[in-house]
């Protein structure tokens, strides 16, 4: 069971449309919702890696790291990973072409919970998964302003940033951005009800899965390879 709530969230993770923003749509701001680093771009460098304290209102806090662990035929493996307040891990590995956002950009994925083995999952799997997503509404309008360069001090430190505001439904999200900060750039990012900073950063992130994966059990579709 606990695999298959890893495998959930990395498909909400992955799968989500882009939106127009450089906060994070969240959903009325309650959070960073599936389309986290939706509008932000991905740069990715092998051995960066970022790691992030998220507290949304009313909630423990819990961390994400996000790293750049290898590179492989022209792609990259970005690993996510999440840790709850009770110290327990859920580990997602990609391996992309380009935006991990965009699912046509998906190579390979593998996913481990806890110390439970690790499971490659088909990609035509994450593919039709990606496809049953429902659409998001086009009745709402977000408006971006890029409010300029500013200093902001976070537990990793003190950084020159480029802050953006977004508003969406009255609900404002501001996003503070610092070149070499992991993939995305995220130094900060703020809404009323949730709040996301960066805690530590470097560039010598190593994969947390180094065993072959299982295969997925998946209706029989067939896998595109063997882990690493």
């Amino acid at each position: 069971m606990r695999i298959l709530i890893c495998v959930a969230i990395s498909v909400l993770l992955f799968s989500a449309p882009a939106v127009d923003a450089r906060g994070f749509g969240g959903g009325q701001g309650r959070g960073p919702g599936p389309e986290l680093w939706s509008g932000l771009e991905f740069t990715p460098a092998v051995g960066h890696w970022a790691e992030y304290q998220m507290t949304p209102e009313g909630e423990k806090p819990m961390t994400m790291r996000i790293s750049v662990v290898g590179e492989e035929d022209d792609a990259y493996w970005y690993e996510t990973v999440v840790t709850n307040e009770n110290g327990e891990q859920m580990v997602s590995k990609m391996l992309v072409s380009g935006d991990p956002q965009d699912t046509e950009n998906l190579k390979r994925m593998i996913v481990k919970s806890g110390d439970e083995p690790a499971m490659e999952m088909p990609v035509e799997m994450m593919a039709m998964m990606g496809g049953m997503a429902e659409p998001e509404s086009e009745t709402s309008e977000t408006t971006t302003t890029d409010l300029g360069a500013e200093s902001i001090t976070v537990p990793a430190g003190t950084f020159d940033a480029n802050h953006w505001q977004s508003t969406t439904d009255d609900v404002i999200f501001d996003t503070w951005i610092s070149a070499g900060v992991g993939p995305y750039g995220v130094v900060r990012s703020a809404s009323a009800e949730f709040e996301m900073v960066l805690v530590a950063h470097g560039d010598n992130a190593v994969t947390l899965i180094t065993e072959t994966p299982q295969a997925f059990p998946a209706m029989g579709l067939p896998m595109s390879g063997k882990g690493k």
